[in-house]
């Protein structure tokens, strides 16, 4: 009787095994998606100034409970988006970081370079270029303004200066009166739009598209119908212009993080390929070897 409930237990932890070791197989851990929203919300300049390796250790340290107020490249506006994104009290920036009110980017001073390399290696997005004793240039275009090349600088001869940024992010046009939803806009837009809900989607990018904001062809009839002369097409025009800023920047982030990412691979492979040369009395000791074994 006693070997009968053993096998039936033994069969029981052999079922449960089973059925964890091929559900793991069949569904694989998904990754942490609170860490990755917070990792896409950064402003992926790799800087390390939040006290953290990259911007992917700070979005695991803010997930799991790490202050917010860490980025200063993303300043007061990132604080908000991810007090809003978890839930939490906003709070300025830490007060041992420096603020960035513009974004800033590198550049190096050409003729006092003496070509030593070490902004090229200390550079966490490969935006800098140049050979051994010759000058070397920031690509300014992919330059994340991280500051991590200065300290490094032998010469002192990098500065940090204003990007060239002129994009600025449009605000909503003013106007006198409010939408009273007389549908007339609706009824005059040749695309089957709904101008009225497009422009209270003004700060809505989610929202915009679904209403389809990008088949607007900006024909300024349903300005022609509004009784309360809103701006309706110029808030049209605005709101496609922030939405391709947008999108611009969500491509200048992807691309920096791929070469950080290409950068933390090339590193990490070197590493483990690196041949460690022997100490010098090490070596010594294995020359004296070599020679005691040929005399003999």
């Amino acid at each position: 009787m006693m070997l009968g409930y053993l096998l039936i237990l033994l069969g029981c932890a052999l079922l449960t095994f089973g059925v964890v070791y091929f559900g793991q197989r069949a569904f694989p851990k998904t990754p942490d998606v609170v860490e990755d929203l917070i990792y896409r919300t950064l402003p992926q300049t790799q800087c390390a100034q939040c006290g953290y390796p990259g911007c992917r250790p700070y979005a695991a340290a803010v997930a799991s409970g790490e202050a917010i107020n860490r980025c200063p490249p993303g300043g007061e506006a990132l604080i908000q988006t991810l007090a809003d994104l978890l839930n939490r009290p906003a709070s300025p920036l830490a007060s041992e970081l420096k603020p960035i009110p513009v974004p800033l980017i590198a550049r190096i001073q050409e003729s006092n370079c003496i070509g030593c390399m070490l902004c090229i290696k200390a550079c966490p997005v490969d935006a800098i270029i140049g050979s051994q004793n010759l000058m070397h240039t920031v690509i300014e275009s992919e330059c994340t303004g991280c500051e991590l090349c200065l300290p490094p600088c032998p010469v002192d001869c990098i500065d940090l200066i204003e990007a060239n940024n002129p994009c600025t992010v449009a605000l909503r046009p003013e106007s006198d009166e409010a939408c009273i939803f007389c549908g007339d806009c609706v009824t005059a837009c040749p695309k089957s739009l709904t101008p009225q809900h497009l422009f209270h989607a003004f700060d809505q990018p989610e929202r915009s598209a679904e209403l389809s904001l990008s088949d607007c062809i900006e024909c300024t009839l349903c300005d022609q119908v509004c009784p309360s002369e809103l701006p309706l097409t110029e808030s049209f025009k605005r709101m496609k212009a922030n939405h391709q800023l947008v999108a611009q920047a969500a491509e200048i982030a992807e691309a920096t993080e791929q070469r950080f990412l290409r950068r933390e691979t090339r590193i990490q492979t070197a590493a483990a390929t690196l041949k460690v040369r022997p100490k010098p009395k090490d070596a010594l000791a294995l020359i004296a070897q070599i020679k005691g074994g040929s005399g003999s």
